[in-house]
């Protein structure tokens, strides 16, 4: 049975991931975006030391390797690699990941619901956008990311370690449970004034959102198109 603090060097690495190893060589050396490379911050956010890895061999404790992989998408829950989609561009996790920090529970009568975390280590789980969509309520994949690309969509809680965005699930569930209100915020500017004219006197009409002129103005009033609207809207 394999030890935790069993030191790997990249070419065991790889193998553990099923890649090549100029894929481990570029977990140990660099981020494209800058920092710390991949494996470095896992095991700073893991608070683990890893000395070996200025070797001339580099070396990683086992247990920082397998947290690195559940926490990119390599690994599943139980060590089995995980499926990866086929396709050309950045992959995303086929499933919701393991974050590497072990998070603090909110105390015992606090209020607080508890974070759903991996039981065995503690992380919260990351999702992508191939998962992140249905459980914020959107109607497909293609809605989310056009809604992300237009800023109609949560914040990612963070970028992993390959430079991908991801969401924490309280997060996508707290979009979707505010979908009514942005809904109502929305078309709180479409309804008529209490006295049923415009400021120039003339009778007040509510056009579409589907309207040429309402997008003219909406797009005036630096709100240039609408939220896509979730299922439950």
């Amino acid at each position: 049975m394999a030890r935790k603090d069993e030191l790997l060097n990249l070419s065991e690495i790889a193998r553990l991931a099923g890649v090549g190893r100029t894929a481990a060589q570029k977990w140990h050396t660099s981020r494209k975006t800058g920092g710390e490379p991949p494996l470095r911050m896992v095991a700073q956010a893991m608070e683990v030391s890893v000395p070996e890895a200025d070797d001339d061999a580099p070396r990683y404790p086992r247990k920082v390797v397998v947290a690195f992989l559940k926490a990119v998408g390599y690994m599943n829950e139980d060590e089995s690699l995980m499926y990866r989609r086929a396709g050309k561009g950045k992959w995303t996790p086929a499933s919701p990941t393991i974050d590497p920090r072990r998070v603090e529970q909110p105390a015992p009568g606090s209020g607080e619901k508890p974070l759903k975390v991996d039981p065995q280590t503690g992380g919260r789980y990351r999702y992508y956008v191939p998962h992140a969509w249905q459980v914020a309520g959107f109607g497909s994949e293609n809605s989310f990311t056009s809604s992300k690309t237009h800023g109609r969509a949560p914040e990612p809680d963070g970028i992993d370690e390959l430079e991908r965005p991801y969401w924490f699930v309280e997060t996508l569930e707290a979009w979707k449970d505010g979908a009514a209100d942005r809904k109502a915020e929305r078309y709180a500017s479409r309804t008529i004034p209490p006295d049923g004219y415009t400021p120039a006197g003339e009778p007040y009409r509510v056009l579409p959102g589907t309207n040429y002129y309402a997008r003219q103005a909406a797009k005036e009033a630096g709100q240039n198109g609408e939220e896509k609207p979730s299922r439950e809207e």
